[in-house]
């Protein structure tokens, strides 16, 4: 039986599908079309995939085994009216985040900036925003607002869903320590450990040098803050934090497995190190020293004491003072 001339939507909310031609897309050559009547406002689906600043989030309602990290809702489920700010209200109901919503929605993948609040959701039309797996929105979480969400996991059985039968792009990357090269943690050649991979679906938007860093950094387990990412092996050229990159082209840095990008990683910076005292601007004091010149800042151990001074052989008195470490002397003026 068909609605409105059309199939109608399945029962799981996706709705009907129709293949649609279209060359050069990145994961497939047919997209699937909802199809969807005059009521479908209220009536279709949302496609919505989930990230941290670093790296791909899986959902508490996955709807693929092997990609944990897209779901979907239906559109009646958001209250009125239906912008991107009650949408990312009811996702983060959903996905069971703590605390108080701290998060950016992208309307795709390949979004330059966060969707503003106010913004109406666009809900009918062709290929749109959240139409399809193919065309996902991006809700990027706040990572001190995890706890909640990584210790609840998914009691959905990877056995009753479906596989996502799209082609993946990855991006190809080599691995260095300012010594050398190092294995890779997502290494997948057993005689070429230092190059590495990842999908380009697990890139959190906006896509530019500085996400991409932070999903290399966070695949890597790297601890360095000195880290560089050249666009190429030879490195030559390197990636500026702010350069955007079309993951979903094919000729983006890293897209060739014979021309990964390179990222280089300096020493681990050590906790708790401090630094030296400057040995021109401060002195020690003299054990007998009982004066002070002009614009002299005087600082203390920071403990406070109780001293007996005698006035006399009659007199004495109790006052609480700091014991004096050292002086630090005004600079000078040339």
């Amino acid at each position: 039986m068909s609605i409105c001339g059309r199939e109608p939507p399945r029962l799981d909310g996706r709705g009907g599908s129709e293949p649609v031609s279209e060359a050069g897309h990145p994961y497939s050559m047919s997209i699937f079309r909802l199809n969807l009547c005059s009521r479908s406002q209220i009536g279709g689906t949302v496609y919505y995939r989930l990230f941290a600043k670093d790296n791909p989030l899986e959902s508490k309602n996955p709807i693929y085994s092997n990609d944990r990290c897209i779901s979907r809702i239906l559109i009646k489920s958001l209250a009125p009216p239906r912008n991107v700010a009650s949408l990312k209200k009811h996702l983060w109901k959903i996905e069971d985040f703590d605390g108080t919503p701290t998060n950016t929605l992208y309307l795709s993948l390949s979004e330059k900036a966060p969707a503003d609040d106010l913004t109406r959701l666009p809900l009918t039309g062709g290929p749109r925003s959240g139409s399809s797996e193919l065309y996902p929105m991006a809700l990027v979480v706040e990572t001190p607002n995890l706890r909640k969400k990584l210790a609840a996991a998914s009691k959905v059985d990877s056995k009753s869903l479906p596989e996502w039968r799209h082609e993946q792009s990855y991006i190809y990357y080599r691995v260095y320590e300012e010594a050398g090269e190092v294995s890779s943690k997502t290494s997948f050649d057993e005689t070429d450990l230092s190059l590495g991979r990842v999908t380009a679906l697990s890139v959190p938007p906006p896509h530019n040098a500085t996400s991409l860093k932070a999903r290399l950094i966070q695949a890597e387990e790297i601890p360095s803050q000195n880290v560089k990412l050249f666009k190429d092996d030879g490195g030559e050229n390197i990636l500026n934090y702010n350069e955007v990159i079309d993951l979903f082209s094919d000729n983006h840095p890293g897209v060739l497995l014979d021309d990964p990008i390179a990222i280089v990683y300096g020493p681990k910076k050590q906790e708790g190190a401090s630094l030296p005292e400057p040995s021109s601007l401060s002195k020690r004091l003299r054990a007998n020293q009982d004066s002070a010149k002009k614009g002299e800042i005087f600082r203390t151990n920071g403990v406070l004491t109780r001293k007996r001074y005698y006035m006399d052989a009659w007199s004495e008195s109790s006052h609480e003072a700091y014991t004096l470490v050292f002086t630090v002397s005004p600079p000078s003026s040339t």
